[in-house]
């Protein structure tokens, strides 16, 4: 009999209290080893801890594929697979790691949804045209996520201190994923947005709480979280706003394919996102903010 259970369990502790993972993480991590812990021990009961290699990584796999799990899925438990038995290796409780020569399955690809120009256009001309100060409010943060192409959690992290030159050309300071700074600029509607919420809206909202710094509030005057937002991108869908249901990240989806279908770069359409990767890191670097400025003014069809 082997012991993988046993170290399984070692392996979540080390990912735990060493390696700083996240409780949701680690949950992932012990489903996928359970699966594999239970697989082996039905499928080859008498085998040692030393005899378990590729092949029964491989049956494994073909064992998951079969029941129908989705490729994301696959892949995903490939990966937890070779990093438990990395640390078996690098802990000395194997000799060889035949494991490591498992590859991940290639993940579908999966187009996002992105809605057209003339329903962006309808969604902000005829939901988005109220005067009190939650149609403000609502106006200038869907204005400002497809302006800008911001993700849902950089948009509810900004504060009012985040936005600078409103008055002429403004441009948001926006903190990304692994604590990334980027600049983006912020189209002509967008900015006639943002001008009326701070003006006619922002001062209502923050009656209550006249020391809150998030640039977007909600009614009690605190700050208005991402669920926040996509509660409100539900309200308006079942208003007739959409004609399906999407999620707040969908206007960055659309503000991506609307600036590439009308000619941008796709360079600096990743500049804008603030995608990062080992392929494209460097050409991000080479833009400069200029170039990103013109470029976004000259493509973006509400700049």
């Amino acid at each position: 009999m082997n012991n993988l259970a046993q170290l399984s369990e070692e392996y979540l502790v080390f990912l735990e209290k060493e390696k700083g993972y996240s409780p949701n993480t680690i949950r992932s991590y012990r489903r996928d080893l359970e699966d594999f812990c239970t697989f082996i021990n039905e499928r080859y009961p008498n085998l040692s801890l030393e005899e378990i290699g590729y092949q029964e990584g491989r049956y494994y796999l073909s064992y998951l594929q079969k029941k129908g799990l989705a490729k994301s899925t696959l892949a995903r438990k490939s990966v937890s697979l070779r990093s438990f038995f990395k640390y078996l290796k690098q802990d000395e409780q194997i000799e060889d790691n035949t494991i490591a020569l498992l590859k991940t399955p290639k993940k579908g690809k999966r187009l996002p949804k992105v809605l057209s120009e003339v329903a962006v256009e309808s969604f902000f001309e005829d939901f988005l045209a109220g005067d009190d100060p939650i149609s403000l409010r609502d106006r200038a943060i869907f204005e400002l996520l497809y302006s800008s192409g911001l993700r849902i959690s950089e948009l509810v992290a900004l504060n009012t201190a985040d936005i600078a030159n409103l008055e002429k050309n403004p441009i948001l300071r926006i903190l990304g994923k692994g604590q990334k700074e980027r600049i983006v600029p912020v189209g002509k509607m967008a900015k006639a947005a943002l001008d009326n919420y701070l003006k006619h809206s922002r001062l209502i909202l923050s009656k209550h709480n006249p020391e809150e710094e998030a640039l977007f509030l909600n009614q009690k005057g605190g700050r208005l979280t991402a669920r926040g937002v996509d509660f409100l991108l539900e309200q308006y869908f079942k208003k007739g706003a959409l004609q399906y249901k999407v999620s707040a990240h969908v206007l960055r989806h659309s503000f991506a394919t609307h600036m590439l279908d009308n000619g941008a770069d796709l360079k600096v359409i990743q500049e804008l996102l603030g995608h990062e990767s080992l392929s494209t890191t460097q050409v991000y670097t080479e833009v400069s903010a200029g170039r990103l400025q013109q470029v976004y003014h000259k493509h973006h069809p509400r700049a």
